[in-house]
């Protein structure tokens, strides 16, 4: 039975009228949740912006040489000496016409595969933003794999699994590091924070690659190098918190103007101000802070 015209024209526009709210609770919705999502993001991050600056430290990296701890042997189940994404290249150490073996002193290994010398205190927050249990494990960043490494008193140290750690800070003599997980770069990989702000925010990625000594010489003369080497990869990275979107670049002035100018124009400014310092990380993390004014 066909319906009289006069409840077509009401039928259309209450359908339309319960659309529209369906999809306006449903965007109301998604906002809250991002909004309390932020919101439980940067409690987290001034629990361990807190935590780091408290002088409660009781292992002194500046005592390494004492206390070093000796990470060979944990390569095996750490880490293999692969960076992600590569594979080694064989070594072949022979004289010129390849009948007699070369012959030289290898050094010891330059580097390291983590971030720090020791095992040290930290926090680790969960994906559902809640504090793990930490007081009883040390922790350090194995920059070759990018895990969490923890270890329990003297027992093997073991990689925890990154997809349940959504932040996490390793505690130095002075300060420390945090570290977190940015969707908006790789949800997959932890990101040092060099600046974090509402605006706009400042990651580090840390990758190494091991190579292999290459040294090999003719008899007289020798050429490459005589030590094994772990070898740091950074990528710097500017997020722009609104727009959700990264932009990379590098340590070095006309980088960060490039990708820093077009956000602010007071950025031009803020070198001329600043024109003789070096440019380092805690300069990109004070010209980010003034982004975000």
């Amino acid at each position: 039975m066909a319906c009289p015209p006069m409840k077509k024209k009401i039928i259309y526009p209450v359908f339309v009228f319960l659309f529209l709210t369906v999809t306006a609770k449903g965007q109301s919705a998604n906002n809250a949740k991002s909004a309390l999502t932020d919101s439980l993001e940067n409690k987290a991050f001034a629990l361990l912006t807190a935590y780091i600056a408290a002088d409660t430290q009781d292992i002194k990296l500046s005592e390494a040489e004492a206390n070093y701890i000796s990470h060979a042997g944990e390569q095996h189940y750490l880490y293999v000496p692969i960076a992600r994404g590569s594979t080694p290249e064989p070594t072949e150490n022979a004289s010129w016409d390849k009948s007699l073996p070369t012959v030289y002193n290898k050094e010891a290994t330059q580097g390291s595969p983590f971030l720090l010398f020791l095992y040290v205190p930290g926090l680790v927050i969960s994906d559902s933003y809640t504090v793990y249990p930490t007081s009883a494990y040390r922790f350090n960043y194995d920059k070759m794999t990018g895990n969490l490494v923890a270890r329990k008193g003297n027992q093997m140290a073991f990689a925890v699994n990154r997809e349940t750690v959504k932040l996490f800070c390793l505690k130095k003599d002075k300060g420390g590091v945090i570290f977190m997980r940015v969707p908006s770069i790789n949800n997959n990989e932890f990101f040092q924070v060099l600046y974090k702000g509402a605006k706009y925010s400042c990651f580090k990625l840390y990758k190494s690659k091991f190579t292999y000594a290459d040294q090999a010489t003719n008899g007289y003369i020798a050429a490459g190098k005589d030590y094994d080497e772990f070898e740091d990869i950074v990528t710097y990275y500017l997020l722009d918190e609104k727009q959700q979107t990264p932009h990379v670049f590098e340590l070095r002035k006309k980088s960060i103007k490039t990708v820093f100018g077009p956000l602010d124009p007071t950025i031009a400014q803020y070198f001329n101000k600043h024109k003789y310092e070096e440019v380092t990380e805690t300069f990109v993390a004070n010209l980010t802070e003034a982004l975000n004014k």
